[in-house]
């Protein structure tokens, strides 16, 4: 390493510190505000097998009970876990709000899967979103539960 790498790197390193402490998300692509989605249904590039998030919910709920939301990143294909490619975090939108969010450590130690449990007084429409350290962040299907 020459010296001019060494201080471009330690003055980066600086700015992370000062910052405060660094997310899963400093690494990798980072863009988390382009949010891709599943193109061809009939003909998904493998990239989208892998990362567009799909949600399992009941169509019909009583209102103002508790009940189980999963996600899975992958729709055909689980995401693969380990310590270059990950999932940083997984959020549940309803009727586009975010109402619950879960991370990930570094290093892909966690499963690309989460469960939520929420309750919704009206009808809603839920869509998961994901965010890959390495490919960005990818958004799911709309899934409508009725109360």
């Amino acid at each position: 390493m020459d010296r001019r790498t060494f201080i471009k790197g330690a003055f980066a390193a600086t700015a992370v510190i000062a910052s405060g402490s660094a997310r899963a998300s400093d690494y990798g692509s980072g863009d988390e505000k382009t949010i891709h989605r599943l193109t061809d249904r009939s003909n998904p590039s493998l990239l989208e097998q892998k990362h567009v998030p799909s949600i399992n919910a009941p169509e019909v709920i009583e209102k103002d009970t508790w009940f189980d939301v999963k996600i899975n990143v992958g729709y055909l294909q689980e995401h693969p876990s380990n310590p270059d490619h990950w999932i940083t975090w997984i959020k549940l939108l309803a009727n586009g709000k975010e109402i619950a969010k879960t991370e990930f450590p570094t290093g892909g130690i966690g499963a690309p899967q989460a469960v939520f449990r929420i309750r919704l007084s009206s009808s809603s429409t839920l869509e998961a979103v994901e965010h890959c350290n390495i490919h960005g962040t990818w958004i799911s299907d709309k899934v409508e539960v009725r109360v």
